[in-house]
């Protein structure tokens, strides 16, 4: 499986705002915010669910990441989706260590491996404070 996926009582909006509460206060930074309705709403006039993309990051493990291997920058930052889905609003983690095991030829890997298992658990912790 290539997510962790949680269910949240919270709308979309309300569930973005938590999230990037309780991330803070667990060391990672939302990056970036990716609004997918409005931009498809704006570009192709399509109308489409809520669905937020979030770009989260530690600091501190991505920065011993690239110590170990600037290549894996490829992999960073974690993503993040919220969205709406037959009216329930769903928190999905693209698992950390999934990203990293179709790099597994890089240099560094083993350790590398260690830092996402600790991302994900961290990540985890996070979503299901939702």
């Amino acid at each position: 499986m290539i997510d962790y996926t949680r269910e949240t009582k919270l709308n979309v909006k309300s569930a973005v705002e938590k999230l990037t509460d309780d991330l803070k206060t667990n060391k990672w930074g939302v990056l970036s915010v990716i609004d997918v309705k409005k931009i498809l709403s704006e570009k192709l006039n399509i109308e489409y669910d809520d669905y937020i993309i979030l770009d989260v990051c530690n600091p501190g493990l991505a920065y011993k990441g690239l110590l170990i291997n600037k290549q894996a920058g490829l992999i960073l930052p974690c993503k993040i989706v919220v969205y709406s889905d037959k009216g329930k609003t769903k928190v999905s983690l693209y698992k950390p260590t999934v990203a990293l095991s179709t790099a597994s030829s890089l240099p560094g890997y083993d350790e590398l491996s260690k830092l996402a298992n600790e991302a994900e658990e961290g990540l985890k912790k996070v979503i299901d404070l939702q």
